[in-house]
């Protein structure tokens, strides 16, 4: 049996949802930065970079959405990528330290499983609430000890978890510089459709 699961934010987006809006509604550019050099120094973990960099955002739900669905797209193979899955019988998750109401907001329609964490969104800056039973590794090692092989598909920081429970390694961006400069073996891939053919040949 084989299963896939997938980072939401930045590999099915065309961006990254919490960095946008740390950068245009929240603390900035430089917050952002110093936020990752603390996840970098193992000063914050990434839930607890997330939960600041989100408190900083000051913009309602109703104002947001529309920004979000003109400044971030979903990778246009996604949805060919998903029905691809269904046909051939393989599980697919969205496994995510990012926030439910975005991804549903942009696939919710596809009905897929998300693990994810959940948001209160308030124009003093925005709740984050990491919950335990959604944190990535502790889905990630459930899910793997249930399939024969686990193909998981990343690109950032909070994907790093991954690695041991991956079989499959797709990986861009800073996953993908990660692996490299760590001799790990992986997979590049720039949209849905090289996931699907790599698979294709894998299996």
């Amino acid at each position: 049996m084989i299963s896939i699961c997938c980072d939401f934010d930045g590999t099915i987006t065309s961006r990254d949802s919490i960095v946008f809006l740390t950068e245009n509604y929240g603390g900035g550019h430089r917050f952002r930065s110093d936020a990752l050099d603390r996840i970098q120094s193992g000063e914050w973990s990434v839930c607890e970079a997330i939960e600041n960099e989100l408190a900083s955002v000051k913009i309602s739900w109703e104002e947001v959405v529309p920004v979000l669905k003109k400044e971030i797209t979903v990778d246009p193979f996604f949805d060919s990528f998903v029905s691809w899955t269904r046909q051939q019988e393989i599980s697919l998750r969205i496994v995510s330290s990012g926030m439910r109401p975005v991804i549903e907001l942009f696939v919710g329609h596809l009905g897929l499983e998300v693990y994810a964490h959940s948001v209160e969104i308030d124009t003093d800056g925005w709740h984050y609430r990491a919950d335990p039973k959604m944190m990535k590794d502790r889905v990630l090692a459930k899910v793997r000890s249930d399939v024969e092989q686990l193909v998981y598909i990343g690109d950032g920081t909070s994907d790093l978890c991954a690695i041991p429970y991956a079989d499959h390694l797709f990986a861009k961006r800073y996953l993908a510089k990660h692996c490299e400069e760590n001799s790990i073996c992986y997979y590049p891939f720039d949209t849905f459709d090289d996931v699907r053919s790599q698979l294709q040949r894998i299996f």
